[in-house]
């Protein structure tokens, strides 16, 4: 087990807190920002306090600004965290040219339903919050927005110009694919019967069969006709293996 102890001035070896208080730090933090969306869109933004955020979560008037300098704060860490953080992951999935537009796209679908599914109602909160984004905010926010949409526009016109995708309107698929990823925070229940990731795996599938360019008649048979010739030679190999049929006594 490794050693979390540290040395003090005195030379004596005392256990580390630091890492626990780090912990503890983070998570009343989440709780702030989870209690804080759920204030800011029953209440207003412009009617909610500091004082009042801090109440809801048991903290005193004070000690909430030992976490975030003011209200404003907050709901820059939840832009940032719910619309802004996305936009560089988006772009390491899209820039990498040693898979396939198919894969990058399909990547960042998965990532983006299991990131929305995981922020719980922040996301929801957040989108019905958009109106009351203050204007020094706004311009960033609607910048990754804006971001994450020219991603999907582009991976999906570099699918089609590579024949992995058939023709259609980028720009229709696009709104069309990140509408329904948006809406699984809508309807997911994290108690339900499908965990986030196999929601993500679904919604990706769809969004992918959606695009692909559909298999022809022939193509269908030719593939049919090869695994009937590989199985017919599996049989044949396993017949030689038994041996010769055995004759009928006369």
């Amino acid at each position: 087990m490794a050693d979390t102890s540290v040395t003090t001035d005195q030379g004596r070896s005392e256990p580390d807190t630091r890492k626990d208080t780090n912990l503890r730090r983070e998570l009343v933090r989440e709780e702030l920002l989870d209690n804080a969306a759920l204030m800011f869109d029953e209440h207003g933004f412009d009617r909610v306090s500091m004082a009042m955020i801090a109440r809801q979560v048991g903290l005193g008037r004070s000690a909430i600004y030992h976490y975030f300098a003011s209200k404003d704060d907050i709901l820059a860490t939840l832009v940032e965290a719910e619309a802004m953080a996305p936009v560089g992951r988006i772009r390491e999935i899209a820039g990498d040219d040693s898979r396939s537009t198919a894969d990058r796209l399909m990547q960042v679908v998965r990532d983006g339903v299991v990131r929305r599914l995981s922020s719980g109602s922040r996301f929801v909160r957040l989108a019905r919050l958009e109106a009351q984004i203050p204007d020094h905010m706004r311009k960033d926010y609607d910048k990754s927005r804006r971001a994450i949409y020219d991603e999907h526009v582009t991976l999906i016109e570099k699918g089609i110009a590579r024949g992995e995708f058939r023709p259609t309107n980028s720009h229709v698929a696009a709104f069309g694919i990140i509408g329904m990823a948006n809406w699984t925070s809508r309807w997911f229940r994290a108690d339900g019967s499908l965990s986030a990731q196999e929601v993500a795996d679904i919604i990706a599938d769809l969004a992918l069969a959606s695009l692909r360019v559909p298999e022809s008649t022939d193509e269908r048979l030719g593939q049919l006709q090869a695994r009937l010739n590989e199985v017919a030679g599996e049989l044949s190999s396993l017949a030689d293996s038994i041996g010769p049929a055995p004759t009928a006594k006369g």
